[in-house]
């Protein structure tokens, strides 16, 4: 009689054990600045965050700053030759990286 409930209690055990969600694939880039990232191009930055669904992080010396507050981005200061670490976390991290890759690169200025 002991062992039946000892096996009632373990598979009570396992059957309420948690799964753990997959973490989302990261990337991260070193990078050279051939453009300034003023408050246009961060807004952006944030956009492209919000299409893509990924967080989008960026550190500049001792600086960081994410796409979750626009003012950190901005406040960056990052002006044409200045290295930078890119960090894009989420499933559509290509995606995203091109999109970025523009801004940083001077190709577009963020209005598109």
């Amino acid at each position: 009689m002991k062992n039946a409930y000892k096996t009632k209690t373990d598979n009570k055990i396992a059957a309420t054990a948690e799964v753990k969600p997959a973490a989302r694939p990261e990337v991260s880039f070193i990078m050279v600045s051939k453009g300034v990232l003023g408050f246009r191009e961060s807004a952006h930055l944030v956009k492209i965050a919000e299409d893509t669904d990924c967080a989008i992080s960026i550190a500049s010396g001792k600086k960081y700053g994410s796409t979750e507050s626009i003012l950190s981005l901005v406040n960056l200061g990052i002006n044409k030759g200045k290295s930078l670490v890119l960090n894009i976390k989420g499933e559509r991290n290509e995606e995203a990286f091109r999109e970025i890759s523009k801004i940083i690169g001077g190709e577009t200025d963020g209005n598109s």
